[in-house]
């Protein structure tokens, strides 16, 4: 699902030439900086409150060799340029703006992204989850 979010996001806003903008003030950086930032794009779409969730997250789905580890990330968001991030975030919004992706509600510009069923486990976790049958059954929050 995020492959496909990112992807998506590449395709239409160009996502990678944009972030490959954002620098750090790392000397030698082994990881480049483009990694981190995406890393940090999937720990906000897997909705990770803390890098202590993203660890865990990354030991348990075994995504080590995919994503750095997080004392990396830290050391590397901490030194990286906010006008850069700030200039990646205006310049997605002026794409969405130009190509009519968003439009005013009440004089106010409003931006949504849907995540219908996003989230989905082999697994139930509350009492409020439903299960879907299929080729391999699938629960999800209502």
């Amino acid at each position: 699902m995020y492959r496909k979010l990112i992807g998506y996001s590449n395709k239409i806003f160009n996502l990678f030439g944009i972030i490959a903008s954002i620098t750090d003030k790392r000397l030698k950086p082994q990881i480049p900086t483009v990694k981190i930032v995406v890393a940090i794009i999937i720990m906000h779409f897997t909705n990770q409150g803390s890098l202590n969730n993203l660890s865990q997250e990354i030991a348990y789905k075994n995504f080590k060799k995919d994503i750095p580890s997080v004392s990396t990330i830290a050391r590397s968001a901490d030194s990286m340029d906010l006008d850069k991030i700030r200039n990646v975030g205006i310049e997605i919004y002026g794409k969405a703006r130009k190509s009519k992706m968003l439009d005013p509600c009440h004089g106010m510009w409003v931006g949504v992204v849907d995540g219908h069923e996003q989230i989905t486990s082999p697994y139930c976790k509350c009492h409020c989850s439903k299960s879907r049958k299929g080729s391999r059954s699938k629960v999800f929050n209502k």
